[in-house]
């Protein structure tokens, strides 16, 4: 009896931590905007910035966790006053963000961050009232924030962090001029754990594998999604044009982390069909010659029921392609069950961002010999 309510009593202590190493995060940074084209050098400025979140310390309650080191999730917003521009006013960003361990678990310890949401600005582009603000045409936007940081502990229970950091606002050409703006950084400030440090550390077991248990199967994935996007182009070519697209990915899988294989794309632009006719004066009688259609190589990061999506490729056919022959994907997932999953999807061309699609897909598990 005494042993089974010794258990009981570990047992019920172990579950009141679980749930803590709850922190809260302030820091300090001062950066300037990269004027990447010419006609930006009017929005140069030097600025400070500001950060708090709350965040939690993983400790292994599902098995990404574990695979991953136990990183650092949480939730983060952000200000800057873009150095006063009157042009950019200030700019307002929350987004969730996960931290990755770099180095061992000691008391200094890297990381990176990485972290993708909602960004505001308070000005925008007008052609009347604010012609100049030729970066960015919307005031909402997507917020991206990348950074390697240095955790160092202190106290027990207070953290001095520093980091170098890039903030990306963006809203993929969905309302032109759309150059966006990119903030490098350095930061300082300091983290705070507001309960006891949870010490429970359950390690998810990757499954084992016995003799004659295994038939000698092996398996690859086939993804086939479509998705539909949106470009308001009243900044340069006049009206809004629709964006849709099919593709497949064949993929391997490399580790119980990631897949690497080929990607197949079909797209069409509205924006394509529009410029040609303009240019040519002769109207298309269907679409077919402007639909582009290219390959890729793919890699996807699995992360619980969320997967990031990398490809990078080049085009077949398509009878128009200013933006030059290669491009980039970067998609978003969230994985409904195994096989259907919805997402979001940046398309780029060396690396300046073309649109954005919404869209669904499945996820096909070929098995083999």
């Amino acid at each position: 009896m005494l042993s089974v309510a010794t258990a009981s009593s570990q047992e019920q202590s172990r579950h009141v931590h679980i749930g803590s190493n709850l922190m809260a995060d302030a820091r300090v940074g001062y950066g300037f905007l990269i004027t990447h084209k010419l006609e930006m050098e009017i929005l140069s400025a030097h600025f400070p910035s500001f950060e708090i979140s709350i965040s939690k310390k993983t400790f292994g309650s599902s098995r990404w966790e574990y695979m991953y080191d136990y990183p650092i999730i949480g939730i983060a917003y952000w200000y800057s006053d873009l150095g006063k521009s009157p042009y950019l006013g200030s700019a307002h960003a929350l987004f969730p963000y996960i931290n990755f361990p770099i180095t061992p678990n000691n008391p200094t310890r890297l990381y990176f961050r990485g972290g993708i949401g909602l960004g505001y600005l308070t000005k925008r582009f007008h052609r009347l009232d604010n012609y100049k603000n030729i970066a960015i045409g919307s005031h909402l936007n997507a917020a991206v924030s990348l950074s390697f940081e240095l955790r160092a502990r202190i106290l027990s229970r207070l953290y001095f962090t520093a980091s170098i950091s890039l903030t990306h606002f963006s809203n993929g050409s969905m309302r032109t001029p759309n150059y966006g703006i990119n903030i490098p950084s350095v930061y300082a400030g300091i983290a705070y754990k507001l309960s006891k440090e949870n010490p429970y550390q359950k390690k998810k077991l990757l499954p084992e594998l016995y003799p004659y248990e295994f038939d000698g199967k092996k398996f690859f994935n086939i993804q086939i999604g479509t998705g539909i996007g949106y470009k308001n182009m009243d900044a340069e070519i006049g009206g809004s044009y629709f964006v849709y697209s099919l593709y497949t990915n064949i993929l391997k899988q490399v580790s119980y982390k990631s897949r690497l294989g080929i990607g197949f794309d079909l797209s069409y632009d509205g924006t394509d069909q529009k410029i040609i006719e303009t240019e040519s004066g002769e109207e298309f009688e269907n679409i077919w010659p402007v639909v582009k259609t290219g390959g890729t190589l793919a890699w996807e990061l699995m992360i619980s029921k969320v997967s990031m999506v990398f490809n990078v490729g080049g085009y077949f056919s398509g009878a128009y392609t200013r933006e030059g022959g290669i491009y980039e994907k970067l998609a978003v997932w969230y994985y409904f069950n195994h096989n259907i999953y919805a997402g979001i999807t940046l398309k780029a061309h060396y690396t300046r961002a073309d649109y954005i699609t919404f869209g669904i897909g499945y996820n096909l598990n070929i098995k083999y010999y």
